[in-house]
């Protein structure tokens, strides 16, 4: 599939991005990654007219970046952190953030996905953030402030790191034979599983301000290999979602009032309404998944609350049961569609989406 202005700017073909398709998200990012590297010429030109010394030479290399490869998140962490400290004038920060852009430039690709247990510097930026954010993939954006507080030699059990790796090969391995289309999302977004200390109070996140990487909370080790098998389908899903919708969000704002307060069902309390269609959006992806899952995934039980007190329960508390998640979000996405039709503006292309992830779900 070859995405073309045409395409993006036709309210109607956006019916056709709620679900994954064949090279569709490669090419979305391609475009992307354009629009990115667009854009870096462009904030080069204005900091050369303050800070000069910072700036020479490096127009060349942004022009040698290949949109067509996958860039690595440090490229996207070092461009949003720079746009922030020019945000706040901070001739400083801007000349630190040109010299690691700079050096992020000699190897700006990630061409092969990993699993890190090493916390960089992007995994204490989530540290830091995860006491200020709601948890949400749009909330990452203190990128300097507080790095002292921060413990730079946490480190990742090396047994977890071999546990999360067999884990998601796994899934990897059978999405690719059970949702195809889903696997070429995945690989195609998705180029680092980065693995969080026991002090990430979230189980998993992510950000446009690290497009392409996932951060989990590796589940504990005394769990059984079926529930640990579980949790990270369930929670690379869950965030490569949160990706994708990013992606889109890049081109086309889906909802006019995102900044207004409305229920969630997500977390029963008010959000802004961009972060209930960011839900929204994460439990259609989660339910077409949980349709094309693996037997492996779909034979997972767990010990079940009563439904009263599931109802209370938060994502994060949810059994490790497939049938229990997958009931719990039907009745999550029903929620938002309502909430989002009640207290949602929604541009052309996002009302198309909404009833599109409808009209899939409700088999309408």
């Amino acid at each position: 599939m070859k995405i073309t202005s045409e395409f993006l700017s036709a309210p109607d073909a956006w019916r056709e991005l709620v679900l994954p398709a064949a090279g569709l998200s490669t090419c979305m990012r391609t475009e992307l990654q354009e629009n990115m590297k667009s854009s870096l010429h462009k904030v080069m030109q204005q900091i050369a007219y303050v800070l000069p010394d910072s700036t020479a030479g490096i127009d060349d290399e942004i022009s040698g970046l290949d949109q067509n490869r996958r860039y690595s998140p440090r490229l996207y962490f070092n461009y949003f952190a720079l746009l922030q400290g020019m945000a706040r004038s901070d001739a400083q920060a801007v000349a630190a953030r040109c010299a690691s852009l700079r050096a992020c430039l000699h190897s700006p690709y990630a061409d092969s996905f990993e699993v890190r247990e090493q916390i960089d510097d992007i995994a204490q930026a989530f540290l830091r953030a995860q006491y200020v954010a709601t948890k949400s993939d749009a909330n990452f954006q203190n990128f300097d402030a507080g790095a002292d507080d921060v413990d730079s030699q946490i480190a990742i059990a090396r047994c977890v790191a071999t546990s999360a790796r067999r884990h998601i090969a796994e899934l990897e391995t059978a999405l690719a034979t059970t949702e195809p289309h889903l696997a070429d999302e995945l690989a195609s977004l998705v180029s680092v599983v980065q693995l969080m200390p026991d002090s990430f109070h979230a189980e998993a996140a992510s950000s446009l301000s690290a497009f392409g990487m996932v951060v989990v909370r590796p589940p504990q080790q005394n769990l059984r290999e079926a529930h640990q098998r579980f949790f990270y389908f369930d929670r690379v899903i869950h965030e490569s979602a949160h990706i994708y919708l990013n992606m889109l969000m890049t081109f086309d704002p889906l909802v006019t009032n995102g900044a207004t307060l409305a229920l969630s069902p997500a977390r029963q309390t008010l959000r802004p309404v961009k972060g209930v269609l960011h839900a929204h959006f994460v439990f259609f992806r989660l339910l077409h998944a949980y349709r094309h899952a693996p037997e492996s995934i779909r034979n997972t039980d767990a010990p079940c609350p009563s439904p009263r007190d599931i109802a209370q329960l938060s994502l994060a508390g949810l059994p490790l049961s497939f049938a229990v998640r997958e009931n719990v979000y039907f009745d999550k996405f029903m929620q938002g569609d309502a909430i989002l039709r009640s207290s949602a503006h929604f541009t052309q292309r996002g009302a198309c989406m909404l009833d599109s992830m409808r009209e899939a779900v409700c088999h309408v």
